[in-house]
């Protein structure tokens, strides 16, 4: 195909730029297997017009071999995310919190932490030291004081801890289980493991955290409104 602005608008022309819209708009997809889905559709469009209108069989071959990895990969994942188990708590966490993930990693992330049931009293954090858990709250209370004097309850739903996550210092505020509670708890330490390990888990639970302190926002601001 000739280089002229003809060429560019042919028929030909517009099946080569389809392609690389394809894997343009691949690149904006929030979930890994839609982007897969669209990278398959770029390189099955590129095998059109390379075949047809090219005549390259480079670029055939290749395209082709894209499609192949691709679609092993989604096989792969889609029999990952069948064999994953869920408990009904763990499913509300997930469909609340962890949306971006595919169930296998959202099984994987939740492997990470433990689920435990506290009593009223137990101590989550304290001001100014190091938080040692990120806690994500399922059922009951935490009252959350800062300074000596109470600013906030934490009700099912909420993240504990998340700030020192956010900006790397020690607790804002001490937290203390108010009433009966069942929270999942992560290592602060796992987390920053997993930053070099697989970032795309503490990208979610990041994303997770900036939604939580939103609704803490808004809550505040209505409270003092």
């Amino acid at each position: 195909m000739d280089l002229t602005l003809e060429s560019a608008f042919s028929p030909g022309g517009m099946v080569g730029h389809l392609a690389y819209l394809l894997l343009v708009l691949s690149m904006t997809m929030r979930t890994l297997f839609w982007l897969r889905v669209l990278v398959i559709a770029s390189a099955l469009t590129a095998i059109t017009y390379a075949a047809i209108w090219l005549n390259d069989p480079v670029s055939t071959f290749w395209e082709s071999a894209l499609v192949v990895v691709n679609v092993v990969q989604i096989t792969i994942e889609w029999r990952a995310n069948r064999r994953a188990r869920f408990t009904a708590e763990e499913q509300g966490f997930i469909d609340a919190r962890l949306q971006g993930l595919g169930r296998h990693e959202a099984r994987k992330l939740l492997n990470l932490g433990s689920w435990i049931d506290a009593e009223p009293g137990t101590r989550l954090t304290d001001e100014g030291r190091p938080v040692t858990h990120l806690v994500y709250l399922v059922s009951g209370t935490v009252a959350v004081d800062v300074g000596g004097r109470r600013v906030a309850t934490c009700a099912p739903g909420s993240f504990v801890g998340e700030m020192s996550l956010v900006d790397g210092g020690p607790a804002s505020a001490t937290t203390e289980v108010e009433t009966p509670a069942r929270y999942w708890a992560i290592p602060s330490r796992t987390v920053v493991t997993l930053r070099d390990q697989n970032p795309r888990l503490v990208a979610a639970l990041e994303v997770a955290i900036a939604h939580d302190l939103k609704s803490k926002v808004i809550a505040s601001n209505l409270r003092t409104a």
